[in-house]
């Protein structure tokens, strides 16, 4: 008879129980719960509003009706139209947060050439899952058709990397986009994939998950249908004291990746610290693009 896998920790688990495993902030060993949201708040925010005192930037770009989302876009030194251009979307559990934490890495990666681009979107519970992923397909559209002459790579952290990976899932056409588009790569930090957990979870409280969203918007579950360019590369990192669901999440999806898609793929498994460390240490460093991209 065909073996069945035993079930996930995160499958029995009781209500309390998830919402432990899925509290990143409670897993860290450098600070109190508390007290490193607050930090990891404040040193994002904080870094951005240097980044736009001190790299040429556009802000409040509109992407959607007028009235609507905006993204941020940072310039390196010397612009031609032809740089590499990185889409960063933050992470905040789909519910807090905004690009105004996420244009941090704008130095390390302009003094590289790298035009980077902080996407903005609604936040739950003002808007569901489904309007989400749309504003962030309108947003990665516009900046493709804002620089048809570039290498456009999709990132996030967290809730932004489950976005990111949703972005590769996604019908460019339907955008408004008449010739063939795909991201050449993708930089996935410390992401959920798998939404079937998080639907039972406080996570889940403002965000109302229906099950046709899980689904339709869970990475791991469309991993099989995706059709990427040549040479698509992507970078997978996570913190080594994240919550054992991240890290179980990130290895299940490098196995599918690899299983369909990429024979091989870039990762960076385990980093010695915790989800906030791991994003701003990867990306503030450029170690993503020197290294990987």
């Amino acid at each position: 008879p065909r073996r069945v896998a035993p079930p996930q920790r995160s499958e029995m688990a009781t209500r309390e129980e998830l919402d432990h495993l899925f509290s990143p902030s409670k897993w860290s060993k450098r600070l109190p719960a508390d007290v490193i949201v607050i930090q990891h708040e404040k040193i994002v925010r904080e870094a951005t509003e240097a980044a736009q005192r001190d790299v040429r930037c556009k802000l409040n770009v509109e992407f959607e009706q007028p009235g609507g989302q905006t993204l941020d876009v940072y310039y390196p030194e010397k612009h031609e139209g032809r740089e590499d251009v990185f889409i960063f979307i933050h992470g905040g559990y789909w519910q807090a947060f905004g690009k105004e934490h996420a244009g941090f890495l704008a130095v390390p990666f302009t003094r590289s050439g790298v035009v980077v681009v902080a996407l903005g979107y609604d936040l739950a519970p003002k808007v569901s899952m489904t309007a989400i992923v749309e504003q962030c397909r309108k947003g990665c559209a516009h900046v493709m058709t804002t620089f048809p002459r570039s290498r456009v790579f999709v990132g996030g952290h967290s809730a932004g990397a489950h976005l990111a990976a949703c972005m590769l899932d996604t019908d460019w056409f339907q955008y408004g986009m008449k010739t063939p588009a795909s991201f050449a790569g993708a930089v996935l930090l410390s992401g959920i994939y798998d939404l079937v957990p998080i639907q039972k979870t406080y996570v889940n409280d403002p965000i109302q998950l229906t099950d046709t969203e899980v689904q339709q918007f869970s990475p791991q579950k469309t991993l099989t249908r995706l059709k990427l360019p040549p040479g698509f590369k992507c970078f997978l990192a996570n913190g080594d004291q994240e919550p054992p669901p991240y890290k179980s999440q990130v290895a299940e999806y490098i196995e599918v990746s690899q299983a369909y898609i990429w024979p091989s793929i870039w990762q960076l498994k385990s980093l010695a610290v915790d989800t906030q460390t791991a994003l701003s240490g990867v990306l503030s460093c450029g170690v993503v693009w020197d290294s990987a991209l």
